[in-house]
């Protein structure tokens, strides 16, 4: 599926009821049921396109004139169809990508080839955060290249919502919980020897620091990576 479909299909969640802040329910909120419904308009448009181009390429020694005309009808029938699935496709992606630049400008933004989302809206806990992106067909994020300019550009987008508070801080997918000392993305990547860690950081403090998150500082330009503990409520940022 498209990065710009997964995008869409995140933000349709978005704007859905939700049942303890994570599952979206009800039509036409069913992020699950809309991510089948684009992957079988795909293979139907490949499906179909593959039908016509088998009628189109038989050899016309091997056709009588009764049997040319019943293979005109089925490529016009296949066309039909094919046209009638282009459509909806179409459809479908330009209105979720119309609410992806109305409703929720200015939270998503790319970085080295990735989409990512900034949940500001509420906090959870790391396996909670996890479970959030999960359902709306992504993860926690993962990012790649330039790990300042991705945590800087959390920052930026994050700092309005610090408020009075000394720092805020989101959850990244990365951690030590399969064994410490050792981090990893949830990929399975284990983070660079380079991992511009805050400091003394990771420190592991009181013994059970073992998720990654962004502390995002109210001065506005202090902002760094940091090991906490995993059942404390924070904001995340979503990989689509």
């Amino acid at each position: 599926m498209t990065s710009s479909l997964k995008v869409a299909i995140l933000i349709l969640g978005l704007l859905c009821p939700c049942s303890a802040d994570i599952t979206p329910r009800g039509p036409p909120c069913d992020v699950n049921s809309l991510t089948r419904e684009v992957n079988e308009l795909e293979e139907n448009l490949a499906v179909n396109q593959l039908a016509i181009l088998h009628l189109l390429n038989r050899d016309p020694s091997e056709i009588n004139n009764e049997r040319m005309s019943t293979m005109e009808s089925e490529v016009q029938e296949e066309l039909r169809h094919l046209r009638e699935v282009v459509e909806e496709f179409t459809t479908l992606r330009e209105d979720l990508i119309t609410v992806k630049n109305f409703v929720y400008v200015g939270k998503f933004f790319h970085h080295e080839g990735k989409d990512f989302y900034v949940n500001r809206e509420q906090k959870l806990s790391w396996t909670d955060s996890r479970r959030w992106c999960q359902v709306r067909g992504g993860d926690l994020a993962q990012p790649t290249g330039d790990l300042i300019s991705f945590m800087q550009r959390v920052h930026q987008l994050f700092l309005p919502y610090v408020g009075s508070a000394v720092h805020e801080a989101v959850w990244m997918g990365a951690s030590d919980i399969a064994s410490e000392g050792q981090w990893f993305w949830l990929s399975g990547t284990q983070l660079p020897n380079n991992f511009p860690w805050d400091g003394i950081q990771p420190d592991n403090a009181g013994g059970n620091e073992d998720c990654l998150e962004i502390i995002c500082q109210r001065d506005g330009i202090t902002f760094s990576y940091n090991d906490h503990v995993c059942t404390y409520p924070r904001y995340f940022v979503c990989e689509l």
